[in-house]
């Protein structure tokens, strides 16, 4: 039987509806070498999504087709603009770490001095990851398994109904790939903690494991000596009085004045001219400090 289309029914458009102000996939590499940081959930993706998933979502990452992309402890949310009038909510869970977790992370990333180090500049050494999984953490630092099943990780969920990962997914992942090679320190917020907190603890903690140890400026031995200072109590009465071994003290010798030092310092001016400037500039310099002196000495 012949299938006839109302007549009012609008076809859906060829092409996904454009997004003013999207976010778009600007990588000047392209797909290629992602940082260790991006490539595993990356590669696990696409490797999960069926080949028209990946192509269409390819190219709806570089026309921005992302509408919006909030990220928050643990989670992704994101809207994808497709062919339909609505954009597509996107929602990415990504398993994250209990207090007492992260309590042993923070203690293992402390005791090194490099990690602290590179984190306050943005960068995460790539040891990181082995030294977390040598603390028998069972999620590892960097999530490569996505999928809509409770095990996987992350969860990935979109409102298009398709099987995941859905292009919208592939999509939002070239996004978020590219991100954590600019932010590498946001896959700390994905398994739960903000990245400040992070850092605010490391800090907190090499804090207080240094106090009291290896200062830079060691305390003199006679500051210590308190044997050697007179009670304030015992000094009032001549508080306001020389003391008896001010005439011990070695006054330093008056260095000589050298007029026009800084000019002197500079040299001849390459500047030509009739007077030479740097003569000229002495003088000024005199006349100055003979007005200034008259204005001092109220002449």
């Amino acid at each position: 039987m012949t299938q006839w289309q109302e007549p009012n029914t609008p076809r859906p458009p060829e092409n996904p509806r454009r997004v003013i102000g999207g976010y778009k996939f600007k990588r000047k590499q392209g797909v290629e070498n992602f940082p260790w940081t991006a490539q595993p959930l990356y590669t696990a993706t696409l490797q999960a999504a069926e080949a028209e998933a990946r192509d269409e979502g390819y190219g709806y990452a570089l026309s921005g087709q992302t509408a919006t992309l909030i990220a928050s402890d643990g989670a992704i949310k994101a809207s994808v603009q497709g062919r339909s009038s609505r954009p597509y909510q996107l929602e990415i869970n990504f398993t994250t770490w209990t207090p007492d977790e992260w309590d042993k992370i923070i203690a293992a990333l402390c005791a090194e001095a490099i990690f602290a180090a590179r984190f306050l500049v943005g960068e995460i050494p790539p040891t990181t990851a082995d030294v977390i999984a040598a603390l028998g953490i069972r999620t590892p630092l960097i999530p490569i398994k996505p999928g809509e099943k409770a095990n996987c990780d992350p969860i990935v969920k979109c409102s298009c109904g398709s099987p995941q990962p859905c292009k919208h997914v592939v999509c939002l992942m070239h996004i978020l790939a590219e991100r954590l090679e600019e932010e590498p320190l946001l896959l700390f917020q994905l398994r739960g903690m903000p990245v400040a907190r992070v850092l605010e603890r490391i800090h907190e903690k090499r804090t207080l494991a240094t106090r009291g140890e290896n200062q830079a400026h060691p305390v003199p031995p006679a500051a210590n000596d308190h044997a050697l200072v007179t009670p304030i109590e015992q000094l009032l009465h001549d508080f306001w009085r020389p003391g008896r071994r001010l005439h011990d003290l070695e006054s330093r010798p008056v260095v000589a004045h050298t007029p026009h030092a800084l000019l002197r310092r500079l040299g001849a001016s390459p500047l030509g001219g009739r007077f030479p400037l740097v003569g000229l500039l002495a003088t000024i310099y005199d006349t100055a400090r003979a007005r200034a002196a008259a204005i001092r000495d109220g002449e």
